[in-house]
This record gives structure tokens, sequence and C-alpha cells, in this order.
């Protein structure tokens, strides 16, 4: 005798009426259903009038013991005595959508197979088309965010990803960081106008806007702008690892125009220690171990200009790094641009002309010590993101995918 297993199929309202192979050996199983009314198409009253079945539809189900199963439902129609012309109204089951190859449950369990992966790949391994999990992914994964899931917004982040490599294809990605702390993309934009943000901004609900403390992003003048204009209570803070982008920008400058120098005007012998210093002298002089040191020493001998200007940089850096008020901070700054201004380095000009423009913004940074940080974090996993899908040019299907690799536990749990 043949071991059988009874397993419930989990789908409300049907009865099974019977079961079957089919030529290409799936697993096809006929049933009927049991609801006995529908709301009529026009009016929306409540039919019962049954007035015959329609064709037959076959959906794919979740697979049983590696079998595909395949569910087949003739949908009931039922008649309508009030509108004129007697109209009739097929009935529609929740644990199905229209136009759809699948039952829901079957969408789910592809959108699941769809984290961190791609959808060539899950085509490949649950043996259904390309366009089958394509349709599962438009159908599951709403393009826009659900503002009823947020409580708070507390910390807005505005930055941006290339979609294309190299084609300066930008779009402006949004996203928010609640007072727990728990990090959600809200936004991916077309691309980094500042119509097209203030647009977005001004679509958030009135409750949430009001929950917007900060906003931190880059210098870009088109995203401090919308936030200003849209919410104007909101704190504008710019990103410490952007600015200090720029002031380490002036000294490796320096570095390379000194190096450019000694190598010429230094015997071989004596240039030789210096090669490959650029590193070394990038990094903080705490993180050097013995010979780095003897190395950064030998430079300095040689090019006391960057001895001045290494300096110069770790002050500043240990401005930001320490734990003080935004009063306290803006003084050791002005102190430390007489310094600068004193030593008569020109590597730092370009970037004393940034902080003139944008010191309130810089220095919002120690009301509390709010970065872009979890604004890059995730901009490096939307990255993983659009390469291992070999590239997404369409922002909204960037959209999905990213709720569904960052949200889906959260989704299909």
């Amino acid at each position: 005798m043949t071991a059988t297993l009874q397993i419930p199929l989990d789908i409300p309202d049907i009865r099974l009426l019977s079961t079957r192979r089919t030529e290409r050996g799936e697993l096809l199983l006929q049933v009927e259903s049991l609801k006995q009314s529908t709301p009529c198409r026009r009016c929306g009253r409540e039919l019962t009038r049954l007035h015959g079945l329609d064709r037959a539809i076959r959906l794919r189900h979740l697979p049983i013991l590696e079998q595909v199963v395949i569910i087949e439902i003739k949908p009931k129609r039922f008649q309508c005595r009030d509108c004129d012309g007697r109209p009739t109204t097929t009935q529609r089951l929740d644990w199905y959508q229209e136009n759809s190859p699948h039952t829901k449950a079957f969408d789910r369990w592809l959108l699941k197979m769809l984290m961190g992966s791609t959808v060539a790949d899950v085509s490949r391994r649950c043996g259904v088309g390309y366009d089958a999990v394509d349709g599962a992914l438009a159908r599951g994964v709403s393009t826009v965010v659900d503002w009823g899931h947020f409580e708070h917004l507390e910390t807005l982040g505005i930055d941006e990803i290339a979609l294309k490599k190299g084609h300066k294809d930008y779009v402006a990605i949004i996203s928010c960081r609640d007072e727990a702390g728990q990090v959600s993309v809200v936004a991916v934009l077309p691309d980094r106008l500042k119509a097209t943000v203030v647009a977005f901004l001004a679509s958030i609900p009135a409750r949430l806007k009001a929950s917007v403390k900060r906003v931190c992003t880059d210098m870009y003048e088109g995203y401090v702008n919308a936030a200003r204009e849209v919410l104007p209570e909101a704190e504008i803070v710019i990103d410490r690892f952007h600015v200090a982008k720029h002031y380490h920008h002036g000294v490796d400058q320096l570095r390379k125009q000194e190096q450019r120098r000694l190598k010429q005007d230094l015997p071989d012998a004596d240039y030789e220690p210096l090669k490959g210093v650029m590193w070394v002298y990038r990094r903080h002089w705490w993180d050097l171990d013995q010979e780095q040191c003897e190395q950064l020493v030998e430079l300095f001998r040689h090019a006391p200009r960057l001895q001045q200007a290494y300096l110069l940089r770790h002050q500043l850096t240990l401005i930001f790094e320490a734990a003080t008020t935004k009063a306290q901070a803006l003084q050791w700054i002005e102190t430390w641009q007489q310094e600068v201004i004193d030593s008569g380095l020109r590597c730092f000009d370009a970037f004393l002309t940034t902080l003139a423009n944008w010191r309130e913004e810089i220095s919002n940074y120690f009301n509390g010590r709010h970065s872009s940080g979890f604004v890059e974090g995730l901009n490096n996993k939307l990255k993983v993101i659009k390469r291992r899908c070999y590239g997404l040019l369409d922002p909204v299907r960037l959209f999905q995918r990213i709720q569904l690799d960052l949200d889906g536990e959260e989704l299909f749990a």
C-alpha cells in the first residue's frame, strides 16, 4: 500500500472536489467555493441568486513535497435583479488576485525567495517564468511608502546614488531614523532637483512633518533649501564626514605637491623611505605603529609645511570628536581658523570658504552629534542591491526591492 499524508491547504471558503496528475506531472486540485454570495459590480448590493459558473481558472499554489501544485476553480456567477439589464457578477475570493496566475500564498513565497536574491535566480530555482516573479513583486510590494506604519520620523536623511555608474544618473534617497534608531527608506525620487524633493516632503502627512526634528544631508543646496522651505522648524545638519572630506582633500593636495617636489629635489636614496607615505599621512597619528611614525617624521623633516597641515587637520578632527556644546565648538573652530591664517598655508582656503557659507549647519552637529552615518550605511546596502540585480534603472522598482530586502522579514513573518 502507498503511504498517504493529509496536509491542510490553509485556503478559506473552499471545498476540495478531486485531485489528479496533469500530463506534465503537476498535482491538480479541483476546488469549489463555499461562499454563497458576492457584491454586485454595479450597485454593490450582496447578490445571492446563482447564475452558473464561469470558465475554470488555474492558479499556481505552494509546492507540496517539492511537487508543483495547481488549484483549479470555476468561479460562481451571481445575477443582480435590481440593476438595469440584470447584469451578472463573477465571485472573487480573498486567496487569489484577479488576473494573477498565482495564489496569494504562492506570491508571498516567491517574494520570500526574492529577498537577498535576483528575479532571474528565483525564476530558475522555483521553476517559474521571469515575468511571474516580476509580477509577484509588482503585486506584493507597494511602490510608495505607507505612512500609517510611522508614528514619528524624528530624523530625515537625504542623499543620492547613481543608477548608472559614470552617467550621473542620480536618484535621491530619502530615509528616516526614529527615536529607537530604526532606519527606513521612505522614498526613491527620480532625480535630485529641489522641486522634486520639495514635492515629496510636502506630501508627508502633517502629523509626521511636525515630528521631524532634524534633516541630515550633505552641502547640496537643492536638498538644504527644500528642507528649509517645507520643514522650517527642523534643524539642518551638515554631515561631519562630508565636512571632513573637504578639509582632508585640501591637505591631500598639498601632500601631492610636496611629494612631487621632494622626488625632484632629493637623491633617490633619500626619497626611497618616503615612497608609499600616502596612506600613512592620511591616517590619524594615534592609529600608526612605530615604523609608520618614523616614516612620518622623516617626511616632516623634508617638508615642514606638511607637518603644519597634518597637525591642523588633526586639530579640527579632534574638535569634532569632542563631546562639547555648539557654542564651545564654534569658539574652538574660530581659534583654529586663526591658526590656519597665521600658518600661511593655502591648502585650507577652499574649506575656509565652505565653513563661512555653512557655519550654522555644520555646527548644528554639536547639538546632538547627529550625522548622515545611517544614510551612508543605507546607501551601501542600496548599491549592493543594485549591483546584485545587475542594475536597477527604474526608481520605482528600486524602491520595491529596497522595501523587500530591508523589511521583508517583517512583511512576511
